[in-house]
């Protein structure tokens, strides 16, 4: 594994990412109100992979770098709509509704822009993903641009994005309580609207002797609130959710391995909280755990992954441990994340004096 050998790391260092996270935390506190309803944003047990997912300030992290990630996300395999068939009085014994689990698609790039011979001085991105839940289905997409301020050995990132979030049903299958209720869709219908979100992410190559890549970010999606119009079925409105995370990387030489802790916190009526802790061994090889809280355990996740060169695979089973267990055979999600490095050797190659010619 490469060693790194790093300047000692002063007072001064300290104090500005003591202040820097002091102020990402700050942010993340202001913007919660006290307030909200259920959850609606997708979830990924890669959180740690896919940050600009939830978060535009995390585009153009990778100093030089185009980052193109992809994630599947499969939950509760198996899960199907019995509805018809163990509710009196039944119907039809037979229509059993399969593929109703929730299913997420996730895709995101971005890269770093500056000037010719200059460090960066912000991002750009794209994010998209695709969530369907029953006979709900969630699509946006969404244009990402972030901003770069150097706080002594860190760098604070203030990011937005701003793009189109479709919803509405596709197909549905509802049993109907009271007959002909106009308020319950018989076929498909949806509205899109503009989708705001705003996001800060504090960033910094080492934090003391042990702690190398830290990170701390807040954001806030769905910011303007928007409403859907689904004609007899009422409007809907995409509340806005509010997240906190953060993680670094413990390098631990005598293993030749690197912890990478990570967290996340997202709230909308009640907290999500999910903790990961993987251990990259030898650069090439990562295995870890996961654990979700949404009121009680919802899930253990087992990670794995593969690491060559720019190229990271990753593949998560999560183990269900609400009562839908019993109903359904766990989450599977799938992860593939690659960098290509951007050649500037052209913009930032110039003639000093006539002699160099």
């Amino acid at each position: 594994m490469k060693t790194t050998y790093a300047r000692p790391y002063s007072t001064s260092c300290y104090t500005r990412a003591t202040l820097a996270l002091a102020l990402t935390f700050l942010l993340t506190v202001v913007l919660i109100p006290g307030i909200g309803r259920a959850q609606q944003d997708p979830y990924y047990s890669h959180f740690k992979f896919v940050p600009q997912a939830y978060n535009p300030a995390s585009a153009g992290q990778r100093d030089g770098y185009i980052c193109v990630s992809a994630l599947s996300h499969n939950q509760w395999r198996g899960f199907n709509d019995y509805t018809f068939v163990d509710r009196p009085p039944s119907t039809d014994q037979n229509q059993v509704i399969s593929n109703v689990a929730p299913s997420t698609y996730n895709f995101n790039i971005s890269t770093q822009v500056s000037k010719p011979g200059r460090r960066s001085f912000g991002a750009l991105g794209l994010s998209m993903y695709d969530d369907q839940l029953g006979f709900m289905r969630t699509s946006s997409l969404k244009v990402q641009g972030a901003v770069f301020a150097f706080l002594g050995t860190g760098r604070l990132s203030v990011g937005m994005e701003l793009g189109l979030t479709q919803f509405g049903y596709v197909n549905p299958q509802f049993r109907f309580l009271h007959p002909n209720d106009p308020r319950i869709p018989q076929s498909s219908v949806s509205d899109q609207k503009p989708d705001v979100g705003i996001g800060f992410l504090y960033t910094a190559r080492r934090l003391g002797p042990y702690i190398e890549d830290l990170y701390m970010g807040t954001s806030m999606s769905h910011v303007n609130g928007a409403r859907y119009a689904l004609a007899n079925a009422g409007t809907y409105t995409l509340d806005r959710h509010y997240y906190l995370h953060g993680g670094c990387n413990i390098p631990v030489s005598r293993w030749s391995s690197v912890l990478e802790p990570a967290f996340l916190v997202k709230y909308n009526s009640k907290p999500q909280v999910d903790l990961n802790l993987t251990v990259l061994r030898n650069q090439t090889y990562r295995f870890g755990v996961g654990y979700r809280q949404w009121q009680t355990l919802d899930a253990i996740s087992l990670l794995m992954g593969w690491v060559h060169n720019q190229i990271q695979l990753g593949y998560s089973y999560d183990i269900t441990a609400s009562k839908i267990q019993t109903v359904s055979n766990g989450t599977h999600e799938f992860f593939v994340k690659y960098c290509f490095q951007l050649d500037h050797k052209d913009d930032q190659f110039y003639w000093k004096t006539i002699r160099d010619l």
